[in-house]
């Protein structure tokens, strides 16, 4: 059910908000996106000035650093996995020598 009053309706479309324009509201928007852009590298810059690294080398530094510690984690995963392949591996063929050897073993697969 809808109640609707044209009187206030013809109002409501008609009003516009009148806004003062602020002052300078251009300027303090793109001195807000530089400012957010150079934040993350105030952190870099600090920590290049602590390691000793000029600030400009760090700037390409810092992204390569990242993507090779990406690469030698990936490395070490497939690493870890190879090698826990090998170990099961080896305990199934230990297992398997195991029953082929050990009488016990042999007949434990034969109970009725």
């Amino acid at each position: 059910m809808s109640h609707s009053d044209p009187e206030l309706s013809q109002v409501l479309q008609s009003w516009r908000p009148e806004l003062p324009p602020a002052p300078q509201f251009r300027a303090a928007v793109w001195a807000r996106i530089d400012r957010a852009r150079e934040a993350p590298w105030a952190a870099a810059a600090l920590l290049a000035r602590g390691l000793g690294i000029p600030v400009r080398h760090f700037r390409w530094a810092l992204p390569l650093g990242a993507a090779l510690a990406l690469v030698l984690a990936a490395l070490a995963g497939v690493g870890v996995g190879a090698l826990q392949g090998s170990l099961q591996e080896n305990d199934r063929m230990a297992a398997a020598y195991v029953r082929t050897v050990d009488p016990l073993q042999m007949t434990a697969g034969h109970h009725p």
